[in-house]
């Protein structure tokens, strides 16, 4: 069951930079069609609504994904309805900008929560220092409230790199 994206909150910054923003237009794009083909699927699916990402390399680190507040309840529902062990990452990079559209499954439940996401190349080194010196990488969704988290891992950490 596909579940509808949660309203943009209009104080939410939207994407990257405006020099990539047709790019960041068709990740977008290709993340809702990527949780359409887990539907079809008979997946249970919830494409969140990215705003602001902030790479995070002290304590948390990982990917802070500002999300509306109903993607957040809906993340929050899934992650306590079931186990998430499955990521995949797909990424491309233009003008200086890693694009990703990360999946986490339950595999054993078809869930599934997709997240499109981006992080400026020069943010990278540091992450990517942190992720692989502790040999796992996270994905963090939390509301304009910053009240919560949905706390993601990827046992992989070059999904990302």
């Amino acid at each position: 069951m596909l579940l509808p994206l949660g309203d943009p909150v209009s104080d939410m910054q939207q994407g990257p930079p405006p020099a990539v923003t047709d790019r960041w237009e068709t990740l977008r794009e290709d993340a809702t069609a990527t949780a359409a083909e887990y539907d079809a699927d008979g997946w249970t699916v919830h494409r969140v609504e990215t705003g602001e990402v902030t790479p995070l390399s002290g304590t948390p680190f990982g990917l802070d994904v500002l999300v509306p507040g109903d993607d957040f309840e809906r993340a929050s529902e899934l992650v306590e309805a079931a186990s998430f062990d499955t990521s995949h990452v797909y990424r491309a990079e233009e003008r200086g900008v890693r694009f990703l559209i990360i999946v986490v499954e339950a595999s054993d439940d078809e869930v599934a929560v997709v997240v499109p996401a981006y992080l400026s190349a020069s943010d990278t080194e540091a992450l990517a220092e942190r992720a692989r010196e502790e040999g796992v990488m996270y994905t963090h969704l939390r509301p304009l409230s910053d009240e919560a988290r949905v706390t993601f891992s990827h046992e992989d950490p070059e999904l990302f790199f």
